[in-house]
């Protein structure tokens, strides 16, 4: 048996080795992060003998430098607490600000009372959480006519010198301009060691089995000493992957981009992920919540078959639009593929001018005729409105039709419309694959009432026979930015509605057209993005046509429906009819 004086001295042993361990991870921990305040930025701390200034008289005018992810992922978890700047004293309603983007509103605006010639301190208010993402800081003020204060110097890059007149933004380091005097004061933990992984992206989300993925991607050293070489590990799932092996040094700071191939054979149908994570050589990385990236991505063995949206911009005086009218129908009547819809503004307005259609022409459209298909940029367009003159039909095919077409569709639309009396209930059905709501989470389900084979009482300019127009958009159900579907676990979703006709639209003539879209595309300024699948349906209804019992009887005058077939006698309310005279001479006539 152990004597007493010999246990206690044993678990005083115990403890020494305890405490002496818990005080060195201590130390150790202490060495690895501290809670430091550090400067951001990229200028000297002695400020240049010269200020410059832009001409052209007063000028509301804003300064700012760039922090790219790059530099900012060492203080993630971090928070901006002060912006600092050197100026000369003279600007007017002066402010700091802090910003994700230079073309997004401020997450951060204070004003400055009292300037001082030379550096300038803000606290902020209220601490910026810094996440690790591209930040902008800087300043704006009223720069008085003939006045020169801002202060830059030594040799400005792409980072360092942007300059913007009525939030109008360019890069000043091309012009000469040197580095701004700005600076962020920063507080976070900073590691001595820690390789983080930045970006990840693939060529695209959607891929088949026998393709292979195209894998891109950006580490940093967020430390502050050197990292002696180090290996990317890539795999999918946990399971098939490769690993490389980089010797390079990296400097504090210093990012490297990378690209890789990866085969996807043996990948089944669904959801996938691809998972990237870095390793150092010495395997000392102090910081392991930033070594590993992941990208959902999706593999498919069938697909739906694809409707396309049509979207033509045209009006009733535009005198360039009949030929665009006749080539855009031998392209449909080529096709079976097409639902075609107009929209009469851009020119001038008509008749049938929406104010809705009017937020369309915001992908680009500057007059009449333009046309939209699927919402796609072709060629990458600056716009997805474009103009067709001159084609031909094959041409207009092979360059647009046959290109959208080829867009693989991960869900398909079915659509009714019931009309009883002036109430007309719609019905939108979609069907996708069970990840189509992971895939689109911020889709859009548009809806449109439709109008064909209307009669205007003046012939449209430029064709002088012209009264009957199809595809005329007489609603938009949805509003034109559309509303989001609900979809359910197994991939599908029901929508509906009721809307009032009013008595003059032909309801033998209406049809729903439904279509959904990818999320809103808002850094371009577009209201929405691409089609993912379109569909029509022409709407029941309990309104007699107007077309009598189909004969083969023989009169003077003749009478057809619109499908070529014989009618006893002319139409007496709502419909459409062709008329053969004596004469042999064909006319369409139009009963209101």
């Amino acid at each position: 048996m152990e004597k007493p004086n010999q246990k206690y001295n044993k678990g005083m042993k115990s403890l020494k080795i305890t405490c002496c361990l818990f005080v060195l991870l201590m130390m150790l921990s202490a060495s690895a992060t501290a809670q430091t305040e550090q400067v951001v930025g990229y200028c000297a701390e002695e400020l240049p003998p010269n200020s410059v200034g832009l001409e052209g008289g007063e000028l509301r005018i804003s300064a700012a430098i760039h922090l790219p992810k790059s530099k900012m992922m060492r203080y993630k978890g971090g928070q901006l607490t002060k912006i600092r700047f050197a100026v000369k004293e003279g600007f007017e309603n002066f402010s700091v600000w802090v910003r994700t983007s230079l073309n997004t509103s401020s997450k951060i605006v204070q004003s400055v009372e009292e300037l001082q010639n030379g550096w300038n301190e803000v606290t902020l208010n209220r601490p910026y959480p810094i996440d690790g993402e591209d930040l902008y800081i800087g300043y704006t003020a009223t720069q008085p006519d003939g006045f020169s204060g801002i202060i830059a110097g030594g040799t400005g890059n792409e980072y360092t010198s942007w300059i913007g007149v009525d939030n109008q933004w360019a890069d000043y380091s091309e012009y000469g301009l040197g580095i701004l005097y700005i600076q962020g004061i920063v507080e976070a933990d900073v590691f001595d060691q820690d390789a983080a992984m930045v970006d990840l992206s693939l060529d695209k989300q959607t891929y088949t089995a026998d393709e292979t993925l195209h894998i891109d991607g950006m580490l940093v050293n967020t430390g502050t000493t050197n990292i002696s070489g180090f290996q990317l590990n890539i795999i999918v799932d946990g399971g098939i992957g490769n690993a490389y092996v980089y010797d390079e040094v990296l400097l504090p700071e210093q990012t490297e981009t990378f690209s890789h191939t990866l085969s996807l054979a043996g990948v089944s149908e669904g959801r996938h992920e691809l998972i990237v994570s870095v390793v150092t050589n010495d395997d000392f990385d102090q910081n392991a919540a930033n070594d590993e990236l992941r990208v959902p991505f999706y593999v498919y063995s069938s697909t739906y078959p694809r409707t396309l949206l049509l979207e033509h911009f045209t009006s009733l005086p535009c005198v360039n639009c009949p030929p665009v009218d006749a080539l855009l129908e031998e392209v449909t009547e080529q096709r079976g593929d097409v639902v075609w819809v107009s929209h009469h503004v851009g020119y001038r307005d008509d008749d049938f001018t929406l104010e809705a259609s009017r937020n369309l022409t915001r992908f680009g459209v500057t007059g009449n005729p333009f046309i939209m298909i699927d919402r796609t940029l072709f060629d990458n367009k600056t716009t997805v409105a474009f103009v067709i003159r001159g084609e031909s039909a094959e041409a207009v095919n092979d360059m647009y039709f046959d290109q959208a077409a080829a867009v693989p569709s991960f869900l398909e639309l079915s659509a009714s419309g019931d009309a009883v009396g002036n109430v007309l209930s719609i019905h939108v059905e979609g069907e996708g694959k069970d990840y189509v709501a992971e895939l689109y989470p911020n889709a859009m389900l548009h809806v449109f009432l439709v109008e064909d084979q209307v009669y205007t009482p003046k012939p449209q300019a430029g064709n002088s026979t012209k009264h009957i127009h199809d595809n005329i958009t007489r609603a938009f159900v949805t509003s034109s930015r559309g509303i989001a579907p609900q979809w359910q676990d197994d991939g599908t979703f029901q929508w509906d509605t009721t809307f009032e006709l009013p008595e003059q639209w032909r309801q033998q003539m209406l049809r729903v057209v439904a279509f959904i879209t990818k999320a809103a595309d808002r850094e371009s300024g577009y209201p929405t993005g691409e089609v993912l699948n379109a569909t029509q349906a022409y709407i029941t209804t309990d309104r007699p046509t107007g077309i009598a019992t189909v004969s083969s009887a023989h009169a003077r005058d003749t009478y057809y429906n619109i499908w070529g077939q014989r009618i006893d006698q002319p139409l007496q309310r709502h419909g459409v009819m062709i008329v053969r005279d004596g004469n042999a001479k064909s006319k369409k006539v139009i009963v209101r």
